[in-house]
Order: structure tokens, then sequence, then C-alpha cells
């Protein structure tokens, strides 16, 4: 895994899904007349990709995001954040489209589900000349996969590596994953994807199929996650401990934390040390509410993966 050359003017593009969540923290008290309190309620900013850009920025990227937004105050808000986190925010505006939204409700063991809706015409086109091609690495989703192809096909005419996270199985995410360095999935979509229940054996699978692929990683939650590599290596890494509070964003934070590692670490690092570092972003985003609200510094994940803990 080599990213490109140190010569480009941005570190990390992202390019996909935002959001404002509306995020609802339920109480630890049962139901009554199907009524449950609420601890907290809130707008927070959250979306995908738009995460992993907020993730790269806080940990010392120069991050770009390239995306769609409506012209209602719930896109204000969002473009908003990423400025303030210090991303470069390339935004295709749509008017009379409202801009994506999720409904978030945080269960008092910091798992979550996630309502979302996403106008169908929020698309991210056209995507202007240069936004990709100077970037050291390129993360897309599967959320408008046109685009997503777009740009990787543009991304690789100019050296770019891709990373993609992806969630869902359909033949226009057949056709992006064939464009894909490195595959990022959660181990809900290796079934989906392969018939196999037992992680190993989908991301074997995987391998054989998607072959421009270096590495294809899975994962896992709170059991980390597991890679395969185009050589065969199977490598487990198990996930940092931390008082969880919410995990939305976790995988987003994860894929932010590979493409810091990536870019930030010797250009001889092993894969293993790039995941150890992608787990303990995405431990780390778990302590507070909200996708982004917890994002760590270079500095705190350093830290946690010298001390361990996994």
């Amino acid at each position: 895994m080599r990213p490109a050359s140190d010569a480009r003017t941005i570190d990390l593009v992202t390019l996909g899904e935002n959001s404002l969540d509306f995020v609802a923290v339920a109480g630890a008290d049962r139901a009554v007349a199907s009524k449950q309190r609420l601890r907290a309620f809130d707008m927070l900013p959250g979306g995908q990709t738009a995460t992993a850009a907020v993730a790269g920025a806080r940990l010392g990227l120069r991050a770009r995001y390239v995306g769609a937004f409506g012209d209602d105050e719930w896109g204000r808000r969002s473009r908003a954040a990423l400025g303030g986190a210090g991303v470069d925010v390339v935004a295709v505006e749509h008017h009379d489209v409202p801009s994506r939204i999720a409904v978030v409700i945080v269960n008092p063991d910091g798992d979550r589900h996630v309502l979302e809706h996403r106008d169908v015409r929020l698309r991210i086109d056209p995507i202007p000349d240069g936004a990709i091609e100077t970037a050291r690495v390129l993360v897309v989703d599967a959320t408008d996969v046109t685009a997503a192809q777009v740009a990787a096909r543009r991304a690789r005419a100019a050296g770019v590596p891709v990373i993609v996270d992806v969630d869902r199985v359909d033949d226009q995410v057949d056709a992006l994953l064939d464009l894909i360095d490195v595959i990022v999935a959660p181990v809900s979509f290796l079934d989906a994807a392969t018939g196999a229940s037992e992680p190993g054996t989908a991301l074997e699978r995987l391998a054989a199929r998607y072959r421009s692929a270096s590495a294809i990683i899975a994962t896992l939650g709170d059991e980390g996650s597991l890679a395969r590599t185009q050589e065969g290596r199977e490598i487990r890494t198990r996930a940092y401990r931390v008082d969880v509070v919410d995990t939305t964003g976790a995988g987003d934070a994860f894929r932010g934390g590979l493409a810091a590692a990536w870019v930030r670490l010797d250009a001889a690092a092993p894969l293993e040390d790039i995941l150890r570092y992608a787990n303990a972003t995405a431990a780390l985003n778990c302590r507070a509410v909200g996708a982004q609200t917890a994002l760590p510094t270079w500095a705190e994940v350093e830290g946690l993966v010298t001390k361990g803990g996994g």
C-alpha cells in the first residue's frame, strides 16, 4: 500500500455522503405505553465520507470533501460543519432539493439505529476539474455510485489510490469495486456479497473476484477488523477498548484513520500498523454522541496505539 506522491496539494479527498443527523439518545428507563424518555436530543453533522474527511483533518491531513447539498438550512449546517473542521468543501449545489438527513436513535448501550432520507436528485455531478487529481488518497462511498465510478477512474488516471466504503450489493457497486485499491466493508456486506457467513472465507472470495484491490478489509465492530491481501495474507486487528457512548460514525472514522495512517506513517509501514491506527480512530470516536463529535487527534490515536489495550 503506497499513497501518491508527497508533491500532491491535498492529502485526502473524500466523495460521497454528507448528512445532518437528528440524534435521539434513549434513556435507560423502560418504555411505557410505547413511549420512552429521551436523555438527549441534538442536530449534529454526519454522513459517511463527510465524516471520513473530518476525521482526516482532525488527524492532521489536508482534507477535501466533494459532495451534493440542497439549498436549505440542513445543507448549510452540514457544509458549515465541514468548513469549521478545516475541510476544503467542493459543493455541488441543488436548488429546490432537500439535503440528506438522518434520524439516529442511540440506545443506552451505545448501539444505534439509523433512519435516513436522501432525495434521488442529490447527484454529485459535475465533479469539478482538479477536485480529485491533486489528492494523495481518495475515499468514495457507494451512495452515488455513478459519481464514485467517475471519481475512481479519474483518480486512477492520475495515479491516486482509491479506498471505498461499501455497504450494499448491486451491479453498479460490483462495477465500482473493479476500480478500487482498498475495499473496506462492514461484516454484513460480506455475507450479502459472497454467501459466506465466515468472514475469512468471504474475504478470500472477494479477493479472488476483485484482483485490482491490494487489500480487502472487513470492519467487525467491537471485534476489530479482518483484512486479506492479494498475496493471501490474513491480518486480524483487535478493537481498542473505550467507554462507548455512541457507535455512530465508527466505521467512517475507521476509514479516515486508515487514510491518515497510510499518508502519515513511513512509506514502508506494514498494513498491520496502518490497521492499528484505523481501529484506534474508530474506537476513540465512540466516546461521545454523534458521528463527528469525538473524532480524535493524531496524538490521541498514537497514544492509544502505543498504550495498547486492544
